[in-house]
């Protein structure tokens, strides 16, 4: 069923309104309350299927859940923020939550209760339930005009421990690559992660690695960690949606970072992050391809020449707040399963310097910001904003300039529907020669080619009612059915930006939740009939796509 909270639509918020209120600070509620202790701590937890359940009692589901290794309860333990003889404060109960919400290996509508006693005390008990983690997988995807394929195999609960393995094959949009990738979130039972991995790719390779102690609580005092990765691989650059000869890209990079807490609590966090950034890139021609000179400036500046090799070494520190004011819904983007949004402001800035003494031609000044932040206008509504910038400066001069906003508003009023409002527009100033923007089929432009647009200033809208047909059919699947719009355009360097240039498309889909899968993943299958007589010459019948992951 869904929530109580949906009643009374109210109008769409516009957008300028939205964006100012997203910097009203609102002040933090007191706190100071006395709360009961935990008597006992206990771990309830269900395996993908319930057997005890005779509508899951059938011997597919029993053999399913023969063969998966369910979760080791000291796992589960282990994410708890509390213990029993502490006071059972419903914060730090609905951060061990979230926690739990964010394994890839639990599903999302883990919740925690507390169970009051005789003697004034409470038990706490954690529901959790397995999703099915070991996971072959043939998938093909098309977007636009491009097909993208992949097959793999991976383990995202390795013995019930929590650790993941995985092996693939993928042929993405430029290129073909397997390779093995691993993550373990809880570094020999530590709070210190690691994620690393190795590709060989048609173009090159790539491999990374990382470990890092994350603030893994509103409480966390310290954090830590470095890691870096190398790929060598060919870069093409889009010109109307086809490739312009490409260049050899070898990049390299290394980051160690400390991050310390200057106020800690469930009101506000502040936090400081030191970071060390060795970033190189080395551009050459490829054997093969036409030369790149011969091609208009259609883009940011050098945009089809070859571009510039770029060495830094950056001092930066990172300011971060951000108000916690955490709430569950659902019928956001995943269905029936829960999501955790921040009501609270949550924004960032960074200043950092590459200075000649450390290696850089010159001494430039690095900079980036970021605001975000959910509102709640309405019990049927939910917003949510995020401006951000980011980019550097060499004598005064912005280099690699990238600014923009990103808009979704959800109205939950209509029965078993989502309607989503989105808009995203994006400018760039002086970008380096191997950075575009880029609009199409794969990134929300439904109807036309992927890759169909390019240039430096992007304006992308959707619009979507996602109408819930069937939860958790068979035990197995949930479907919506999704009427969709969008519209959009990218402008290149020296355009302005003509609203007359937009094109669009109509178009419906289906959207389905394998439920006893991972990560509330959404699988996507859209046809799209482009609007603009660009679009129809290119794609008279239209375009079908089917990809993993909403549209926006």
């Amino acid at each position: 069923m869904r929530s109580s909270q949906r009643v009374g639509p109210p109008p769409l918020p516009p957008i300028l309104v939205t964006l100012l209120l997203a910097f009203v600070i609102s002040g933090p509620p007191a706190r100071g309350q006395s709360y009961p202790t935990i008597a006992t701590i206990r771990i309830d937890r269900e395996d993908v299927f319930d057997l005890d359940n005779p509508d899951e009692r059938h011997l597919p589901f029993i053999w399913a859940d023969r063969l998966h290794v369910e979760t080791r309860e000291y796992v589960i333990r282990r994410e708890l923020l509390f213990q029993e003889g502490d006071p059972a404060d419903p914060d730090v109960l609905y951060e061990s939550e979230r926690n739990l919400r964010r394994l890839v290996f639990l599903h999302d509508n883990t919740r925690i209760e507390t169970v009051a006693r005789d003697d004034g005390r409470v038990d706490v008990i954690v529901h959790t339930r397995d999703i099915w983690t070991t996971r072959p997988n043939v998938s093909i995807s098309r977007q636009g005009n491009r097909t993208t394929g992949r097959f793999s195999f991976s383990e995202q609960n390795l013995a019930g421990l929590g650790k993941q393995i995985g092996l693939s094959l993928k042929k993405d949009l430029d290129r073909n690559s397997g390779g093995i990738e691993y993550a373990d979130p809880r570094l020999l039972g530590s709070r210190w992660t690691l994620g690393a991995s190795y590709f060989i790719r048609s173009d090159g390779m790539l491999y990374a690695a990382d470990v890092d102690r994350p603030f893994f609580s509103a409480l966390t005092e310290n954090s830590g960690g470095g890691g870096g990765s190398h790929f060598s691989q060919v870069t093409p650059l889009q010109i109307d949606g086809n490739d312009a000869p490409g260049f050899r890209q070898r990049h390299s990079d290394v980051l160690l970072r400390y991050g310390r807490a200057l106020r800690t609590g469930y009101e506000t966090t502040r936090r400081l992050v030191y970071r060390f950034r060795l970033e190189d890139d080395r551009f050459a021609p490829e054997p093969g391809e036409a030369p790149l000179s011969t091609l208009p400036p259609v883009g940011g500046a050098g945009y089809v020449a070859l571009p510039r090799d770029r060495r830094f070494r950056i001092l930066e520190a990172v300011y971060r707040s951000s108000d916690v004011n955490y709430q569950r819904v659902c019928y956001l983007d995943r269905f029936d399963r829960f999501e955790d949004i921040n009501l609270g402001n949550d924004w960032s800035a960074g200043l950092g310097l590459s200075p000649r003494f450390l290696g850089d031609e010159h001494n430039r000044v690095f900079f980036s910001g970021r605001y975000g932040r959910w509102f709640h206008l309405s019990p049927s509504t939910y917003t949510v904003t995020e401006l951000f910038t980011t980019g550097r400066f060499l004598a005064g001069l912005g280099e690699n300039v990238i600014t923009g906003f990103d808009f979704r508003h959800y109205y939950l009023g209509f029965p078993r529907q989502t309607l989503v409002v989105h808009v995203d527009h994006s400018w760039g100033h002086n970008l380096d020669g191997d950075m575009q923007f880029l609009l199409g089929g794969d990134t929300g432009l439904r109807g036309y080619d992927s890759r169909r647009f390019d240039g430096n200033k992007r304006l992308l809208f959707n619009v979507e009612d996602r109408a819930y047909i069937v939860f958790d059919w068979l035990h197995l699947l949930s479907i919506a059915f999704s009427p969709f719009a969008d519209a959009g355009y990218v402008w290149r360097a020296g355009e302005n930006e003509d609203l007359g240039d937009v094109v669009g498309d109509v178009g419906a889909g289906f959207r389905f939740d394998v439920t006893r899968g991972s990560s509330g993943t959404v699988i996507r299958l859209d046809y799209a009939y482009p609007l603009s007589g660009l679009g129809r010459e290119e794609n008279p019948r239209g375009v079908l796509s089917f990809t993993a992951g909403q549209a926006f």
